[in-house]
């Protein structure tokens, strides 16, 4: 078959995806489905299992020889995608053993249409009212397919913090919105929140009497799936044991590099001291969006001024208070990239306020999570250059699978990001050395995730132990220690992106600039993000050929 024909059925593909995944379609910038939810039966399920090993073997069918080089990367990626959904299905099986993600596709569902400002806010309301009053089918479907045994505990422990959480946003957020803007729907919001909640109170019940006491499933993914994720999925040549090895490498030397820089600011002081020192510096509980707001100017401003890379005309980046609903699970900002379909390509970062109610003193602590020092490499690393303007080129590719790309592509996009700190380093934006110092310290953490990576899934660590050992070796506090090891446990070699993805990209600029002497900081840059979100060794057969 062409390559016309290849792009017309990948096109056709996802759209059938999307419609049997309306919240991910919602994501995503497609909006045919909004006011659905997925079809959550084992019936359902095992259908699209089906239906996503036929396209695979029409997708292997194809010969790609004659396409020209991008939609040889094109047809590359397709097939891995597909073989990625494939194998989550068949493996982790989490339609039996996660309890969450029937949360998440209640609730996720719902903060899509909220969050992204891409129609009338009356419009999105009634989008989200068809989808609550499908709330409790899903969560009925979810109860009838786990089976408790196999669920791990620690799974079971967040789904049933994600339920407790749910009521507010179903039965109390929701309704007060439509009050203000689209009162016409308000009794009928009222009533499907209150059943919505109902259902996600009695799936928690369900979970505390009938998953929890049962729970005894393994959260690891094994060694043999672990690197099998990293060959298939990331494009890696190093196995687990190599990238256990590589992980204590990083720690180290990044260890090392904290104590000069330590010592070259305050020689009678520790690490954790000046940091310490450095968290008492921040915005005032008031002026704690118009910081971040700032922060986020400066940096598209440095990048624009000091030619680090091009800003696509008509992005933006919309910053407001996290929902009250999401504040229990994001203490203290995030970033939500517009979709790959949307054609307003706005990315919106969400800001925690500090409660003002609290006690004077827990009001500090949450301030000192916003410091001064930290603001700047969390507007670079979230916003510019990092993962706003990274997915905005992406989003921009002129191909589906190119833009679908983020699917497989999490080595990069996690990696640019952190790539982004050390380069803007570099060049001055964060040029004291106390920044330096946080910056490392972040690093510090990015590299005990690798050893956290691997050890978990591979090396029979425990939850606890992970949690000690992020206290221990990176002074995390210890409830954002359980928060981040949770996270691990059910995305084996995620964690790992980060720093691998930086070195992957460090060695990329390296031998880009080595191939293309007379080229720019920007043309560099511009050439890699031109890409979209490629695995590494993808991107490196883009650029060099190699």
């Amino acid at each position: 078959m062409s390559q016309v024909q290849f792009y017309q059925r990948a096109r056709a593909w996802l759209d059938r995806l999307l419609e049997l995944n309306p919240t991910a379609a919602t994501h995503m910038g497609e909006h045919r489905w909004d006011d659905r939810l997925r079809d959550a039966t084992l019936e359902a399920i095992e259908a699209q299992r089906q239906e996503l090993e036929r396209a695979l073997s029409e997708f292997q069918a194809f010969d790609p020889t004659g396409f020209d080089l991008d939609a040889q990367i094109d047809h590359t990626l397709v097939v891995h995608i597909l073989e990625s959904f494939i194998r989550h299905e068949k493996k982790t099986q989490s339609h039996l053993r996660n309890p969450g993600q029937y949360v998440e596709e209640a609730t996720g569902g719902i903060f899509a249409l909220i969050v992204k400002d891409f129609a009338p806010l009356p419009d999105r309301l009634r989008s989200a009212l068809g989808r609550l009053q499908e709330i409790p089918r899903v969560l009925q479907e979810g109860q009838s397919n786990l089976v408790p045994k196999r669920v791990p505990p620690v799974w079971a422990e967040i789904a049933l913090e994600q339920a407790q959480q749910a009521p507010g946003l179903l039965a109390g957020f929701l309704p007060m919105l439509a009050a203000q803007d689209a009162p016409e729907l308000q009794q009928a919001m009222t009533e499907a929140g209150q059943a919505a909640a109902q259902a996600v109170q009695a799936y928690a019940a369900f979970l505390q009497s009938d998953v929890l006491p049962q729970a005894q499933g393994d959260f690891a993914a094994g060694k043999d799936l672990f690197d099998e994720l990293l060959r298939e999925e990331h494009m890696v040549d190093y196995d687990a044991d190599e990238l256990h090895e590589i992980g204590w490498e990083q720690l180290r030397l990044t260890r090392e590099r904290m104590e000069q820089v330590a010592r070259q600011i305050d020689p009678d002081k520790t690490v954790q001291e000046l940091l310490e020192e450095a968290k008492g510096d921040h915005p005032t509980a008031e002026g704690l969006l118009a910081a971040y707001e700032q922060a986020m100017e400066n940096a598209r401003q440095y990048v624009i001024d000091h030619q680090i890379a091009s800003i696509p005309a008509g992005e933006s980046l919309r910053i407001i208070e996290t929902p009250a609903y999401m504040r229990p699970v994001i203490p203290y900002a995030a970033y939500i990239p517009a979709g790959i379909l949307e054609e307003q390509q706005e990315g919106v970062f969400i800001v925690t306020p500090v409660d003002p109610n609290a006690a004077p003193e827990e009001q500090e602590q949450k301030l000192k999570g916003h410091f001064y020092t930290k603001l700047p490499v969390t507007a670079l690393h979230e916003a510019y250059p990092g993962h706003h303007l990274q997915l905005t080129w992406a989003n921009r590719q002129e191909t589906i699978p190119r833009r679908m790309g983020s699917f497989l592509a999490t080595l990069f996009i996690e990696g640019w990001a952190f790539y982004c700190e050390e380069m803007m380093e570099q060049r001055g934006y964060i040029a004291a050395p106390i920044q330096r110092l946080g910056r490392l310290s972040d690093q510090l953490w990015r590299a005990a995730r690798i050893v956290l990576d691997t050890s978990l899934h591979t090396r029979g660590m425990t939850v606890d132990e992970a949690v000690q050992f992020l206290v221990a070796e990176c002074q995390l506090e210890p409830t954002n220690a359980l928060a981040e090891v949770r996270r691990y446990t059910m995305t084996p070699t995620q964690p790992q992106s980060y720093l691998m993805g930086k070195l992957a990209i460090t060695g990329l600029v390296e031998d880009y600039r080595r191939a293309h002497p007379d080229a720019s900081l920007r043309q560099i840059h511009d050439a890699i993000l031109g890409c979209g979100s490629l695995p590494p060794r993808l991107m490196r057969r883009r650029l060099l050929g190699a």
